[in-house]
């Protein structure tokens, strides 16, 4: 039971440094902020594939904890180690990409120093 409590107090804390961190980002700051055109990140928006706000009913605003949250949920690797686990995969290493997905690891050689 104690260590039950003591896990609900960390989550507690943990969300507690979260909120400290979070701010509301206008549109133009979570432009700035992704390194999204603006075209783009109004495409995200209008396929409802990242969460915002509309308080006014005009003006569009984010929660920079939410736009952190949504671009480390979309990990090749996380995607890639659960396909292993399920057996998709035999090795995220040893099998090759899907067709139409590129690699993050450039193909060039270092030069000798």
């Amino acid at each position: 039971m104690k260590q039950k409590q003591i896990l609900e107090k960390l989550n507690k804390l943990e969300n507690l440094f979260k909120k400290k961190d979070d701010r509301p980002l206008s549109f133009k700051e979570a432009v700035a902020y992704l390194g999204f055109k603006p075209s783009y990140l109004y495409k995200l928006t209008h396929r409802k594939l990242i969460k915002y706000y509309k308080p006014s009913g005009k003006m569009l605003f984010f929660s920079k904890n939410e736009l952190d949250e949504w671009i480390f949920s979309k990990s090749k690797v996380a995607s890639r180690k659960l396909q292993v686990a399920s057996g998709k995969l035999k090795s995220p290493h040893l099998d090759p990409l899907p067709k139409g997905e590129e690699s993050d690891i450039d193909d060039e050689e270092e030069e000798p120093p």
